[in-house]
């Protein structure tokens, strides 16, 4: 039996000599064991077009779009052929070209007239979901929810009332998805989706009560009763969750604990919540919290920057910082953040601050040193530069301190000592065209300094005064 591959080969051989009607035979004879292949089906096609069989073109490429829903060539070739039977299969179809090319707003316009070209209310229904698709795609919320409700009216389940609501969240608008969930539930009382979604925004807008009635998970009921302090039922509801090792139930542990006041035990709680979603903006918040209930504002601080950080919000982490830092100012490690963040916000006068307070704390911080030096080079302020140069190059271990210092020294004209650095790169970088470079310049430097370092020194101490803030 002849393999798929050779019998595409057969079909386009005859098609290369013009026997068109050969080929299509062979084509057809071959349909069972090729139906299922995209190339197969997009041949057999193109054949049947070739020989104005538009009844069969039109059946294989609508059975090519099955397996391959994102065939352009199918869509482009169907669009021709529902041009002249199937007014809207043909507006359907011309709006998935346009989506398919990315161009979703100018596809909408064609979902509408596929919907006036058809009196069956079934196939209004499903453009009315593919445009109502659309207007979320591209942003325009309250279109979409305008679909939904009209499809509401004739597709009886609560899917449209539920894609209404959440659109509604979506949009920041929670009471309006709520009103949207109420009016649904008087004809899908019994739906758990409903009740459920309707519940949960109930607890988020402190309404409670309301959220009891309608709960339907066992965690959502714990959150409910943790809620209205009835702690000790939360708890016993807490015991009986079949699946303990998710992070809803972390979170709804350490509330519980933070709530009886078992602080350890909420640390913990808090912590194998954050093995699952080590980032999330609610372990820093609750952490937060039991700092602050225990009295420690600098870590409840802290904490709170780090929640902002995990939310994006950068000016606001530095404030929580600043007064983290303010409550504990000789914590190195919140200096360590504060710099870090000024570093990513572009901040360099404030992290050049706070790289010297941490030096006022820890004088052998290395990198503080060398990027204190690399600040007032920038600043072009040579002599302060050197100064933290020569005390990073003291307990370095890395070639590329001894180069700065060497760059910094030239250029205060101090050759001598500029030679010494430049030196010691050279033995302990390894080969480049950098080492090569400061090899020859050494080579042609002298032993002796060339200017005088003590009134440079003081003329740069002098205009660096009047260049503070």
């Amino acid at each position: 039996m002849a393999t798929l591959e050779a019998i595409l080969g057969r079909a386009q051989s005859l098609s290369d000599n013009e026997q068109y009607e050969d080929a299509y035979n062979v084509l057809t004879a071959a349909y069972n064991e090729g139906k299922e292949n995209a190339e197969f089906l997009e041949k057999i096609a193109l054949a049947a077009q070739t020989l104005d069989k538009k009844d069969d073109a039109q059946k294989y490429w609508e059975e090519l779009i099955l397996i391959a829903p994102n065939s352009m060539v199918a869509y482009s070739e169907l669009q021709d052929i529902y041009n002249e039977t199937d007014r809207y299969k043909y507006y359907l179809t011309r709006a998935k070209v346009k989506v398919l090319n990315g161009q979703i707003a100018q596809a909408i316009p064609d979902y509408k007239k596929a919907i006036d070209n058809t009196l069956e209310q079934e196939l209004k229904n499903d453009a009315s979901i593919l445009m109502a698709r659309a207007y979320e795609y591209i942003g325009k919320t309250m279109s979409a929810i305008d679909e939904y409700y009209k499809l509401s009216q004739h597709i009886h389940n609560a899917d449209s009332h539920l894609k209404i609501a959440e659109l509604y969240i979506k949009d920041n608008d929670k009471f309006s998805a709520i009103n949207a969930l109420e009016q649904a539930m008087e004809a899908y009382a019994d739906d758990d989706r409903i009740k459920e979604l309707l519940a949960k925004l109930y607890v988020e807008t402190g309404e409670v009560d309301k959220a009891e009635k309608y709960a339907v998970s066992d965690l959502l009921k714990i959150k409910i009763k943790l809620m209205q302090g009835k702690n000790d039922e939360a708890f016993g509801l807490l015991q009986n969750v079949s699946d303990k090792q998710t992070p809803d139930y972390y979170k709804l542990l350490a509330e519980y604990h933070f709530n009886k006041e078992n602080w350890d035990a909420c640390s913990d709680a808090i912590n194998n919540f954050a093995k699952f979603e080590p980032n999330h903006p609610l372990i820093f918040q609750m952490r937060s919290l039991v700092c602050e209930r225990q009295g420690d504002m600098h870590g409840s601080h802290v904490n709170r920057a780090k929640m902002y950080l995990a939310k994006n919000q950068n000016d606001v982490a530095m404030h929580e910082y600043l007064l983290a830092h303010k409550v504990d100012d000789k914590n190195i490690q919140t200096i360590e953040d504060i710099i870090q963040l000024c570093e990513t916000m572009g901040e360099k006068n404030t992290a050049e601050e706070f790289y010297e307070k941490l030096l006022a704390i820890d004088p052998k911080n290395e990198r503080a040193l060398v990027k204190s030096g690399d600040f007032y080079m920038d600043l072009g302020e040579c002599s302060r530069a050197a100064d933290f140069y020569e005390r990073a190059a003291e307990i370095t271990k890395s070639s590329d301190v001894f180069l700065k210092a060497g760059k910094c020294f030239e250029k205060l004209k101090r050759e001598k000592i500029a030679k010494e650095y430049y030196e010691k790169y050279i033995a302990k970088a390894p080969m480049s065209a950098e080492v090569e470079l400061i090899k020859h310049k050494v080579s042609k430097m002298s032993d002796e300094d060339n200017g005088s370092s003590e009134d440079e020194g003081f003329l740069e101490k002098i205009l660096g005064f009047f260049s503070k803030k």
